[in-house]
């Protein structure tokens, strides 16, 4: 047997994510995929699938067609969606057997897309991410003329809205709406369209100063009075909360204890995914630093979790102390809204290494053995 090497990482405290369960879709690149959580919800709820291959291929530019069957599937299902047919071709290069054509010819009926002035909708192009989060507003509700997403200025309008209402939250660096949107980016924009409160019209009446009577449509959040809400207890209709209601988001802690949100849909588990801290620390830091860089106003008490573990006093960062540190090498420091979390990691020894025995028959007599010898970094408790 081969020997192993004399150290190992035995237990890695940083990780990001925790292991998404069963419901999510295992794809052979998931190591490549950036915004897991939004793939995996996205995925499992079948908005959106990988590749006959197995792999997902995130960085994949989205085509013009397929970001109509990504709208079709959040509003219809994927059920309903699938069996859409064009009686007529609703753009002169989507003839009505077009693969994506019955979704094409319905958010073109919707309202949701517009083709360009040549009577074409170009299926086959990238789509920008103003274009795609036009889209995604006009599936909450915006209707496309009052909001301005028509004309010269549309781009800065979709912009304004979608950036507004958080249709971006967790994108890496700034929003590029002329670049071409990928996969995993349509995944995150979409993900964030099913936490988006929806919108419906009103007429509002005012007087204008010389007396003229002028009536808009005003748009105004959707009330959630009827339904369960499985996404915000805000009386109002998110995205979900209306069309998919067998999803449901939970609060939820990781094994280190941090905050973290849980995805069903129905029983079955989707994933668990830990919550982007405020602020975090590898290296030893001052309550006055950490104070300065929460931006608190006053001594702030948190509740302190050690490697999972809830400590039996609250942590006080302190405003004015220049001398009290939190962390050390090889101590990970994340801070939350109320909580504070430690997560050490170990190095680990291995000391011993026994295969496992097998009889004449192939039973198994022995199992495999390992021994490790575990060793603390410097500042670990």
């Amino acid at each position: 047997m081969k020997k192993f090497l004399s150290l190992v990482l035995a237990l890695v405290m940083t990780m990001s994510l925790v292991t998404v369960s069963a419901g999510a879709k295992d794809f052979t690149d998931s190591s490549k995929i950036t915004y897991d959580e939004a793939v995996a919800v996205m995925s499992a709820a079948k908005v959106i699938d990988g590749y006959a291959d197995g792999a997902f291929n995130p960085s994949n530019t989205l085509t013009r067609g397929a970001a109509a069957k990504i709208i079709c599937n959040l509003i219809l299902g994927p059920t309903t969606a699938s069996a859409l047919v064009a009686d007529a071709a609703p753009y002169k290069d989507v003839p009505t057997n077009h693969t994506f054509a019955g979704y094409i010819a319905y958010c073109q009926k919707t309202g949701i897309i517009s083709g360009y002035a040549d009577g074409t909708f170009k299926p086959a192009n990238s789509l920008t991410g103003y274009a795609f989060m036009k889209m995604l507003l006009g599936a909450l509700g915006y209707d496309a003329a009052n909001e301005g997403y028509t004309g010269a200025n549309w781009s800065i309008n979709v912009a304004k809205q979608a950036i507004s209402i958080g249709l971006n939250d967790g994108l890496n660096g700034e929003f590029n709406g002329v670049k071409a949107v990928n996969r995993e980016e349509a995944c995150l924009y979409a993900f964030n369209t099913l936490n988006a409160t929806m919108v419906e019209y009103t007429n509002q009446t005012i007087v204008i100063a010389n007396g003229t009577v002028k009536t808009d449509k005003v748009a105004k959040d959707m009330e959630n009075n009827a339904r369960t809400e499985t996404i915000k207890d805000d009386n109002k209709m998110q995205f979900a909360e209306k069309y998919f209601t067998d999803l449901k988001m939970f609060s939820a802690t990781d094994d280190f204890s941090r905050p973290a949100t849980q995805w069903k849909i129905k029983a079955e588990e989707v994933g668990k995914y830990t919550d982007t801290p405020n602020l975090t620390y590898t290296k030893a830091v001052t309550e006055c630093d950490v104070a300065h860089d929460a931006g608190l106003k006053v001594d702030t008490a948190y509740t302190l979790y050690v490697n999972g573990q809830k400590q039996p006093t609250t942590y006080t960062v302190n405003l004015t102390d220049t001398v009290t540190k939190m962390g050390a090498q090889g101590r990970l420091v994340e801070v939350y809204d109320d909580t504070i979390v430690m997560i050490d990691t170990f190095l680990a020894k291995v000391t011993y290494v026994a295969p496992a025995a097998y009889d004449a028959q192939g039973h198994l007599r022995t199992e495999a053995t390992i021994k490790l010898d575990v060793y603390a970094t410097k500042g670990s408790t």
